[in-house]
């Protein structure tokens, strides 16, 4: 019983560390990168901040198409793989999402910069603006970062993951800063902004695989054929499909949504959703790194039936909870005099969507929790579609909440499309906790 106690407290106090080491970088980064948009807003007009912003979008949108978030994979196969001590195994899966990377990574590169113009004539951009998507789209070459961030993760090295959620923010915002005081255009603004990008996605790479090779060593490209990677890792495909999917479900719509906004209400508006939706991300980042921190160890738990599974999760759902309520209040009492006295009365009318995107997000951030329990359990599949029906209904909210209430509509759309994914997947995770039983403890002691 001693033994199972202890394991339990160890479990809860790794989640609690790795989430802190976490929180602490993306807390760091989210501030520097709000500085850095509010320093944008204030110093370019609504229609060129939004202009920005529409060429970060679609640069977004080209790599969550090929975004196969593969440190989901190698957390799912690696852990046995590295329970079990099979370092072959083991090489042989990140060989595997590593040629992964490098052809998605490759792809998105050639495809974001080949189909610039043809974006432009939907967004109405000139040429300077076309060249600055086209150079904004170089940091894609550095996108497949899905394997070294998934060996951090196996190994537990979240202190390194949290330095590096930092290390991009930092430099775009003295980046920004410098251009800025340099009298720099927007062209040479897109540049630094690409270039800050690219260095943080160099350091997870090269830091990635340092881990790698002081833990297991030896060289991933070296070994067994991938040709029988199917019977090596049996659901590995599925997995990764659903996965896929389940990435561009949750990124596509709100990007979409973004040039949406920018064709039907004009580039401020865009401008005006993407400073609303930057504040969120105080609620929004910490809720992905709770599922990446979480998802491993209910893996675990629900593997071997233990009743600590239940406990975490309920306390990961109460935390959430209480920490969007306090965003949501904050947002209604303050929000419009945090616009209009940081970045100007233009800004102002940001106001009221940011407190709807806050209570979306707080849904958000509880429905992320539930994700990571339906992924332990196994119900990733189903998880998915109703994300996609989600997907569906927030984007036809939008199309014709938008025209008809500015922007209000967006937010109004959040809410309704992360009520019906909270509680779709409440309903599943608490049916299979009902029908499984889960043993205490000091039963399995």
């Amino acid at each position: 019983m001693d033994s199972q106690s202890t394991e339990k407290q160890s479990l809860l106090d790794r989640a609690a560390r790795n989430f802190g080491r976490l929180l602490r970088g993306r807390g760091v980064a989210a501030v520097l990168e709000l500085l850095t948009v509010a320093i944008l807003a204030r110093a370019l007009s609504p229609a060129e901040f939004g202009q920005i912003v529409l060429i970060q979008t679609y640069v977004l949108i080209v790599r969550g198409l090929f975004n196969f978030k593969l440190f989901e994979a190698v957390i799912r196969f690696g852990v046995p793989a590295l329970e079990a001590h099979d370092d072959v195994s083991l090489r042989r899966l990140l060989r595997l999402t590593l040629f992964i990377d490098l052809a998605a990574s490759a792809l998105a590169t050639v495809v974001a910069v080949l189909a610039a113009p043809l974006v432009a004539i939907f967004l109405d951009w000139d040429s300077s603006l076309v060249l600055a998507a086209m150079l904004y789209s170089s940091v894609l070459v550095t996108a497949g970062i899905g394997t070294p961030k998934g060996i951090l993760r196996l190994f537990d090295r979240f202190d390194v993951l949290g330095i590096q959620l930092m290390v991009s923010p930092v430099l775009r915002l003295g980046g920004v800063i410098l251009a800025l005081s340099l009298d720099a255009n927007l062209l040479w603004l897109v540049v630094v902004l690409a270039l800050g990008t690219l260095a943080g996605n160099f350091y997870l790479i090269a830091r990635g695989w340092q881990v790698f090779q002081d833990r297991v060593g030896g060289s991933v490209l070296r070994g067994p054929s991938l040709k029988a990677w199917q019977q090596a890792f049996p659901g590995l495909r599925a997995f990764l499909t659903i996965v896929y999917l389940q990435t561009n479900v949750d990124m596509l719509p709100k990007h979409v949504s973004t040039l949406l906004a920018g064709s039907l209400l004009g580039p401020a508006a865009a401008g005006m959703l993407r400073l609303a939706r930057e504040a969120t991300k105080i609620l929004s980042k910490p809720g992905a790194l709770l599922q990446q921190v979480l998802f491993p160890d209910l893996v675990r738990l629900w593997g071997r039936g233990a009743d600590s599974f239940r406990m975490i999760l309920l306390r990961a759902l109460l935390i959430s909870g209480l920490f969007g309520v306090v965003f949501i209040v904050a947002s209604i009492f303050g929000g419009r005099l945090l616009f209009s006295s940081a970045l100007g009365p233009d800004y102002a009318e940001a106001a009221p969507l940011l407190t709807l995107l806050l209570l979306s997000a707080t849904l958000e951030l509880a429905g992320i929790v539930l994700r990571a329990a339906g992924y332990a359990i196994g119900h990733a599949g189903e998880i998915l579609r109703l994300h996609l029906l989600s997907a569906v209904i927030y984007l036809a909210s939008f199309t014709f909440l938008a025209p008809r209430m500015g922007l209000i509509g967006p937010g109004i759309a959040a809410c309704v499309a992360a009520t019906v994914t909270l509680v779709g997947i409440g309903w599943m995770v608490a049916k299979s906790i009902r029908e499984t039983p889960l043993e205490s403890d000091e039963a399995r002691g």
